[in-house]
């Protein structure tokens, strides 16, 4: 065996043993027994692809994972979150793909748009599905899991290993594993094919580790949260340059689908127009290997076409947006208590205000967007509420990342520029090369970003089942989201596999213990709002002195009585705001 391959297999060993990925075992856990999925008027094939169709994302070739694939990294991947759906051929869990393409070389196993937008948690004992609600994995010990699986495969008896190669008889797990992809392939298992496998997984593994390594922020995402637009921009822009490395610390909860096709902005800081444009990102971002030329001394493509290669699938985005569109929003389940259509009535009333009654309108003028007179076809119906960080007194981590953040694109020919331009730039180029600009169903949706200091006042479309709250998830219920800031909690522990609140509407949630993820709870994560980017203030209903009147630095309104913030949660239960902000959802009749 080449002496390179023997030192390179060393470093991975090493790598391995020092990552900080890899200081906490991540053990199977049983989850609850049955499944309700509330399924929202797609047929199988569709729902198929929905989890499975792939956008054009690369993680690890495809004919590893499923060679990888056994109960105890189902139970692995379940315990970070993860969704399973044994109706896939290849039983891989909701939001794995698989992504081929003339930019592919080997079949990889990538994400899709499900892997985030396929909500599921508990309750009492059951496990309630949603499509196109906010994931609730934890993609940092996901990717923890898989990394120590792909460890397992190199022995740390280096010499010994490499006998066992030269003699085509290596020990196990590499040995199932390298039969199972060499079977796969057709290739005979040699001397060769075996230590060309094993150099493919050290320099694979090797990248994941570096990939990871280069920012631990992630590993302070907790679940349900990812901050986008930071890791994105490490993933596209660190390829041009390594200064261009920013610490992906401002991490959002991951936004519900319903409606969003209408929106006129989108993303928590309205920051994006172009419906393609942001699927795009989100594609890029995960990792499509744009740039990947982008090296040291390597000669610079002398066409756009080589110069924004990548296996971006536009075809794909445009068929699972149409899915996406065609998604209502969930109506709260037969399974949870029933509403109490007298209390949410009430709730009504504070959420619009009645004139009639004096009730003040206390959610509506912000929640409830304005229809765009004229829209045209194919254009947004809806104006979203965007407010100023000076008056919503939120966490203003996530705005100040983006705004401030620059981006070196010399090897793109136009020098510094803000991370607005060249996410601007990246995406347009991007649908010009694959021929996407004027497509018909994108008409009258520029691809225009922007940067400003401000977040989005969602509209609550079952909204219920969107917990935690706040841009940042730093809420657990919408009792709390309702309360001053001194009755919210400061910290909580949360979990992939949650049991849903149906009082307080969000999640059940533990106290903090300061203690680390324990082996039956290994995707444990102490949610802890002190830190930067993760402030539980702002958006406040409190007494001041000028509650009454003034409007600013957080504070909406003066206090709530405590059965006022009841009413209004009962109302949030219900799908009145669904038909109301999106008309064409199927009716229902829990206000009535």
């Amino acid at each position: 065996m080449p002496i390179r391959l023997s030192r390179t297999l060393v470093l991975t060993t090493l790598l391995l043993t020092l990552s900080p990925l890899h200081c906490r075992a991540i053990d199977p856990v049983s989850p609850p027994n049955t499944t309700r999925a509330l399924n929202q008027g797609l047929s199988d094939q569709e729902l198929q692809q929905w989890y499975h169709l792939s956008a054009g994302t690369q993680l690890i070739p495809y004919d590893w994972l499923i060679a990888l694939e056994d109960e105890s990294l189902t139970k692995m991947f379940a315990a970070t979150g993860l969704v399973a759906d044994p109706d896939h051929i290849d039983k891989l869990p909701v939001g794995f793909a698989k992504t081929e393409g003339p930019n592919i070389s080997v079949p990889q196993a990538g994400f899709t748009c499900s892997f985030c937008h396929t909500t599921q948690f508990s309750y009492k004992g059951q496990r309630i599905k949603i499509e196109g609600g906010p994931s609730l994995q934890y993609n940092a010990r996901f990717l923890s899991a898989l990394i120590q699986r792909l460890g397992a495969l190199i022995p740390p008896d280096l010499s010994a290993f490499l006998q066992t190669l030269k003699e085509q008889a290596p020990p196990e797990p590499f040995k199932t594993f390298a039969t199972r992809v060499l079977t796969s392939r057709g290739e005979a298992v040699t001397a060769y094919t075996l230590t060309k496998l094993a150099q493919d997984v050290r320099m694979h593994t090797h990248g994941l580790i570096s990939r990871s390594g280069r920012d631990l922020s992630p590993e302070q995402w907790g679940p349900g949260r990812f901050d986008a637009l930071g890791r994105g921009g490490n993933m596209v822009f660190t390829m041009l340059h390594p200064d261009n490395l920013r610490p992906a610390n401002a991490p959002v909860s991951i936004p519900p689908l319903w409606g969003v096709w209408e929106y006129d902005w989108v993303q928590w800081a309205g920051s994006i127009q172009h419906p393609l444009a942001r699927n795009i990102g989100q594609v890029i971002g995960v990792n499509a290997g744009l740039f990947n030329w982008a090296r040291p001394g390597a000669a610079i493509p002398s066409d756009k076409n080589g110069l924004f290669r990548s296996s971006v699938n536009v075809d794909s985005l445009t068929t699972l947006e149409e899915l996406a569109r065609r998604l209502p929003p969930p109506q709260w389940p037969s399974a949870f208590p029933p509403i109490n259509r007298e209390l949410a009535a009430r709730g009504k009333d504070l959420y619009h205000g009645n004139r009639a009654k004096g009730i003040p309108n206390l959610c509506a003028h912000c929640h409830v967007p304005a229809r765009i007179s004229g829209s045209s076809d194919g254009g947004p119906s809806l104006q979203i509420t965007m407010v100023p960080l000076q008056e919503i007194g939120t966490d203003p981590l996530y705005l100040e990342n983006f705004s401030q953040r620059t981006v070196d694109t010399s090897f793109l020919g136009r020098g510094r520029i803000s991370a607005r331009e060249a996410s601007e730039y990246v995406t347009s180029e991007l649908m010009a090369v694959n021929n996407a600009t004027n497509a018909p169903v994108y008409r009258n949706r520029p691809n225009i970003w922007r940067d400003k200091a401000q977040y989005i006042a969602r509209p609550h479309v079952a909204v219920w089942a969107t917990a935690p709250y706040l841009h940042n998830g730093s809420i657990p219920n919408l009792y709390e989201l309702l309360s001053p800031a001194r009755e919210r909690r400061v910290c909580f522990a949360l979990s992939p596999n949650m049991e849903f609140d149906t009082e307080k509407v969000g999640f059940v949630v533990e106290d903090c213990t300061g203690l680390p993820p324990s082996p039956s709870q290994p995707a444990r994560f102490e949610f802890k709002t002190v830190l930067p980017g993760n402030s539980n203030r702002g958006h406040e209903f409190t007494d001041t002195p000028d509650c009454d009147s003034a409007k600013g630095n957080g504070v909406l309104g003066c206090e709530l009585p405590v059965n006022d913030r009841w009413a209004i949660i009962e109302y949030l239960k219900t799908c009145d705001l669904d038909r109301l902000v999106l008309p064409n959802t199927p009716a229902c009749r829990n206000l009535d």
